[in-house]
């Protein structure tokens, strides 16, 4: 009942409101107007429409029993109604609906013509202890005939019904505009989910992305997405959160698998809670009142974005922006798995070339692997973006693929090497850079492969370029090659101990290496980056790590 007579109180003061404009309407028509509730009480006082309706009303005129008898009249009939009042003046009463339901009425009043009756003005005025010749002048400014009641009661339906209409068509381009905003701001986040969906981009900082985004159109005070592990590109299960929640990551992950993965693994769809109450961790289910779960579907569960503790319910609406968002996500990560499952594919069959290389001259070994490690490391601490820094990383790998045209008697030869012989093994860039140059993907990767044996001073080969002309990569990978070439055992020398490899570095910087990255490269640990190249792959560098630890 409370709840019942409250939404009436607030239909009231919202029509007394919209009916402002018909108050002012009615003064200038001199008519009264006042507003009743379905019972036929009056809310608040009746608005004087005329010079004499404002003395009359300070005087204390009886008039509005008689006007409540015509408003009573009204409602029960459920029609527009008019009568004349024993104070002499017309009352006029209009039904108010708001959708089919009785809300109270609109009354207007005015005084008629019969009140400019000297006998009857003058009871009225004894009555209500008025000056006669002020209040006759006053009614005769302000009375008028009792037959335009008809027309009067007219435009005052029509009035009503007019600002009825407008405060309803108000109502709904506000609930419009609301949703079109809504509309926008979710279109808005699909777009830039979208749009951010690249699959060179790590898992974690597109999970992340989403995540904010989230919370700031969904009003929630935090969101979180859950990845199952899928090498190469997962190795381990993902967790990203982001916003305020009194659950950490593993507290996450634990609500997730007690509650939440056994269903969405069953049923591929979203879970709404929105009175969540977490049954094994009764410590900790005030954290979160609400949620939503949508499933991350590939070919198999890939995860799931959740969404807690938004101010209000979620809803309908709520879960259809998050099957959405989740639908992308699932796109991004089952095109990022391909994509990481094909990498791993294409460094396998590059791994096994470039060591079927290597494999004609044992003392080299795992060189290409080493060089290429070394590339990315000196690259990574020479702050290439990332992206360059795996190219590098391919280029180093692929950089002596050319030696394929090279015969073994000159690769593996212990003794120095003939001027003719010296010729052969400098054409190898230039075999490899025709050996991928058919393939348009490798182009940049192709012109570093060429230039790795060139130097700063123009004496360098296949081409004798110097300084600038020189790829900043090429110069990386030529750097590292000449590193390792100087800390490995090869078939006319032993492996430099580290320090004579330190002095030979500085010795040539400059003139055959770049001085920066011949400083970033000495600026790095080199014993512990001989370690691990010798720990992590065959044909290491054992006389070079031990010589470093010694």
């Amino acid at each position: 009942m409370e709840l019942l007579a409250g939404d009436k109180m607030a239909s009231l003061a919202g029509m007394a409101r919209a009916f402002s404009r018909v108050k002012a309407r009615a003064k200038a028509l001199r008519l009264s107007f006042s507003v009743w509730d379905e019972q036929g009480r009056p809310q608040g006082p009746a608005a004087p429409g005329s010079e004499y309706c404002e003395l009359a009303s300070a005087a204390g005129c009886p008039c509005g029993e008689g006007l409540a008898e015509v408003v009573a009249g009204a409602l029960a009939a459920a029609e527009p109604r008019h009568g004349s009042l024993a104070c002499g003046c017309v009352a006029l009463a209009v039904p108010v609906y708001r959708r089919r339901r009785l809300l109270g009425a609109a009354a207007a009043c005015y005084p008629a013509e019969g009140l400019l009756d000297e006998e009857f003005l003058a009871r009225r005025c004894e009555a209500m202890q008025l000056d006669r010749e002020v209040t006759a002048g006053a009614a005769r400014r302000s009375c008028r005939r009792g037959a335009e009641a008809d027309d009067l009661l007219g435009m005052l339906q029509w009035a009503l019904e007019t600002e009825q209409a407008l405060q309803t068509a108000s109502s709904e381009l506000e609930v419009l505009s609301a949703n079109l905003t809504t509309t926008y701001e979710e279109l808005s986040l699909l777009y830039q989910i979208s749009g951010s969906m690249k699959v060179t981009q790590q898992p974690e900082e597109f999970l992340l992305g989403v995540c904010r985004e989230l919370q700031e159109v969904m009003n929630i005070s935090a969101a979180a997405a859950i990845v199952h592990a899928h090498p190469p590109l997962a190795p381990r299960d993902l967790v990203v959160l982001s916003g305020e929640l009194e659950l950490g990551k593993e507290d996450v992950c634990q609500l997730a698998a007690a509650q939440l993965t056994p269903l969405l693994a069953r049923t591929h769809r979203p879970i709404l809670e929105n009175q969540f109450v977490w049954r094994a961790r009764s410590d900790l289910s005030r954290a979160v009142r609400n949620l939503i779960a949508v499933p991350l579907v590939g070919e198999q569960l890939l995860g799931m974005i959740l969404v807690f503790n938004k101010v209000g319910d979620f809803n309908s609406v709520d879960l259809k922006l998050m099957s959405s968002i989740g639908s992308q996500s699932a796109v991004f990560l089952s095109n990022s798995m391909l994509y990481a499952d094909l990498q791993d594919l294409l460094m396998g069959v590059l791994h096994a070339l470039t060591a079927t290389i290597d494999a004609k001259d044992p003392y080299t070994c795992g060189h290409s692997r080493r060089v290429a490690m070394l590339s990315r490391r000196l690259a990574e601490a020479h702050k290439l973006p990332a992206d360059r820094v795996e190219r590098v990383y391919l280029a180093g790998l692929l950089h002596d693929i050319g030696k394929i045209g090279v015969s073994e008697a000159t690769l593996c030869k212990p003794g120095r090497l003939t001027d003719r012989e010296y010729e052969d093994i400098k054409k190898h860039p230039g075999i490899g850079a025709k050996i991928l140059g058919g393939i348009r993907q490798l182009e940049d990767v192709i012109a570093w492969i060429l230039c790795h044996h060139e130097r700063l001073d123009g004496r360098g080969y296949p081409q004798g370029l110097s300084a600038g002309e020189i790829p900043l990569e090429a110069r990386i990978i030529g750097l590292a090659d000449s590193f390792d070439a100087m800390t490995s055992d090869r078939t006319y020398r032993k492996a430099l101990a580290l320090p004579s490899a330190v002095e030979e570095i500085r010795r040539h910087a400059g003139s055959q290496f770049d001085p920066d990255l011949a400083a970033t490269l000495l600026s790095l640990d080199l014993a512990a980056l001989l370690e691990e190249l010798r720990r992590d792959g065959p044909g290491g560098t054992p006389a070079a790590a031990r010589e470093a630890r010694a």
